[in-house]
């Protein structure tokens, strides 16, 4: 009997030499491991169950291992060659096993090579105590210390690391380099717009100290002109700035048309068609003409013209003339003007309007001849990250302003106010949430409809007509969530609220909803909204809503 138990253990044996060049992996565990998750564990390493047993491959997934916690910044960690365990089906089961130790501390941070900046200054906003892990943030940390002070060309690297009995002392060492005074400008790509202009555009000549953050701005300020498709500033050495560019058609047409979908009234086109001649003569300077159809009775044309200034001070103005015409009632000539100063982030500066209104040919008339004066100030701030798509930042706009007209032979002067707050967040990945309020408010004094704000359409209060509702009192809040297609083209829905407040009616529940997108194509920039209303007693259907296309396109 005992001898046919050994021969059937010799012919085991014997067979699993014979397959052993077939011996497959079965289970694949790991021991010790609290830092990483078995799961990402599992994604690094090559070996799977089912697998041949290959100890080179092996090999390379302990290395993989080792590899992922260094990565991680886990440096105190040892990665064995995996237990390898055969089981009653005839596989071998793998263990991968590793030990994580604690990682010692850093009680003392040791600098040389600061000449400029002293230790104390250096080392204000770093724990006396840190882990091996922040090591490398807090070298950072020091390297924007200097580069916020002017240093650009900065660098810090480890020198060396000492053991003591329970932690670690970091040598770090920092080549300073030049302070940054850059007194010479360097220009490439700008065949049209001349040197001066983009030194001017770029804020560079308010900034007190050149930082990596000044530097970026400066390119998003250059990078606002539509006429600049690329931006980028360089610095060369201590002493000279690269501002290199690509630009793009000095010529721009765009252009909207408002569909009114609703089954309730006839269809309604309204919309707009914008030229502009950008970047006249190199300088900045622009020539804009605008034509608009608000609604059935009231269209607009206006010419606009942007001054660029004395060629080494940021100073600039706007000029605009406009006559509006409303069916046969009145037309409303008006004369703006702002000048202002500006820097990398604010714009500072008067306001300054005249409005003249004259009864149209409609008889009996109903509008008696008027004039209006505005004098202000306003100002005007700005963080975005790129204007077309921002990511991050906030814009802040606020006008103040008072008017001045005559009624019965007695002077009427009012106070009014108009501010814009628009915040820009990055959620995830490619997507944005963007969210602006606004607030218009004119004193109720002896007013008179003409003076009203207007609110609804495109520009504020989507779903709703254009200028569909007015009065002395008007807010909105635009919410988009945004998806990003590429640097200028998205895809967003939107909620916006509505408030109005005149001396009939106040209207305090206007919703819009709906979709936008901007893609660009060839033919240029298209535009497409779609939006549908709640006016606070009705929900119009979402089949009914308003469409507005768009194309903007450089010539």
């Amino acid at each position: 009997m005992w001898k046919n138990k050994l021969l059937l253990i010799l012919f085991v044996i014997f067979s699993n030499l014979l397959a052993a060049d077939e011996i497959t992996i079965g289970k694949i565990s790991f021991e010790g491991n609290q830092l990483i998750t078995n799961d990402e564990l599992s994604n690094t390493i090559y070996s799977r169950s089912g697998d041949i047993l290959d100890h080179k491959k092996l090999n390379e997934d302990t290395s993989r291992i080792a590899k992922l916690y260094k990565k991680k910044e886990f440096l105190n960690v040892k990665v064995f060659f995996p237990k390898i365990l055969t089981n009653n089906t005839l596989k071998f089961d793998i263990i991968f096993q590793i030990e994580e130790k604690q990682n010692p501390q850093i009680s003392k941070l040791e600098i040389s090579g600061n000449r400029y900046i002293s230790s104390q200054k250096l080392l204000s906003n770093i724990a006396p105590k840190f882990t091996l892990e922040q090591l490398n943030s807090n070298m950072q940390k020091i390297l924007e210390y200097y580069n916020d002070n002017g240093f650009l060309f900065a660098a810090v690297t480890l020198d060396s690391l000492v053991y003591n009995k329970d932690d670690l002392t970091a040598f770090c060492k920092i080549e300073e380099g030049s302070y940054c005074e850059f007194e010479k400008f360097r220009f490439r790509g700008n065949k049209v717009t001349r040197n001066n202009t983009l030194i001017k555009l770029s804020g560079l000549q308010s900034a007190e100290h050149i930082t990596p953050a000044v530097l970026e701005k400066a390119a998003d300020n250059i990078l606002k002109k539509q006429y600049i498709k690329e931006c980028d500033i360089i610095p060369i050495d201590h002493k000279q700035l690269l501002i290199s560019i690509k630009e793009d058609k000095m010529s721009l047409f765009s252009g909207i048309i408002g569909y009114d979908n609703s089954q309730k009234k006839d269809k309604e086109l309204t919309g707009f068609v914008n030229v502009e001649f950008l970047n006249l003569y190199g300088t900045d300077r622009n020539l804009t003409f605008l034509w608009q159809k608000l609604n059935a009775d009231r269209t607009s044309i206006e010419m606009s013209y942007h001054e660029s200034g004395p060629q080494h001070i940021p100073l600039s103005a706007d000029i605009s003339v406009s006559r509006l015409e409303a069916d046969s009632t009145y037309i409303q000539t008006t004369l703006e003007t702002d000048i202002y100063y500006y820097d990398l982030k604010n714009k500072y500066g008067a306001y300054l309007a005249f409005d003249d209104v004259f009864p149209g040919s409609r008889r009996p008339k109903l509008i008696k001849k008027t004039s209006y004066q505005k004098i202000g100030a306003f100002w005007q701030f700005s963080s975005l990250d790129y204007y077309q798509n921002p990511t991050k930042g906030i814009e802040f706009n606020l006008k103040y302003y008072y008017i001045f007209n005559k009624i019965e032979n007695r002077n009427i002067s009012k106070q009014a106010v108009e501010a814009t707050w628009i915040y820009n967040k990055k959620i995830f990945n490619r997507a944005v949430f963007n969210t602006g309020f606004h607030a218009s408010l004119i004193e109720n004094k002896e007013l008179h409809e003409l003076e009203y704000f207007h609110l609804g359409g495109n520009k504020n209060l989507r779903g709703f007509t254009e200028d569909q509702f007015n009065g002395y009192r008007v807010g909105w809040i635009n919410t988009e969530l945004r998806y990003l297609l590429s640097r200028t083209s998205r895809f967003f829905v939107f909620t916006d609220y509505g408030y109005v407040e005149s001396q009939i009616i106040k209207q305090d529940k206007l919703f819009g909803f709906g979709f936008g997108l901007r893609l660009q194509t060839k033919l240029g920039l298209l535009g497409l909204d779609y939006g549908f209303s709640h006016n606070g007693t009705e929900l119009r259907n979402p089949l009914d809503g308003i469409i507005h296309f768009g194309l903007e396109s450089k010539l």
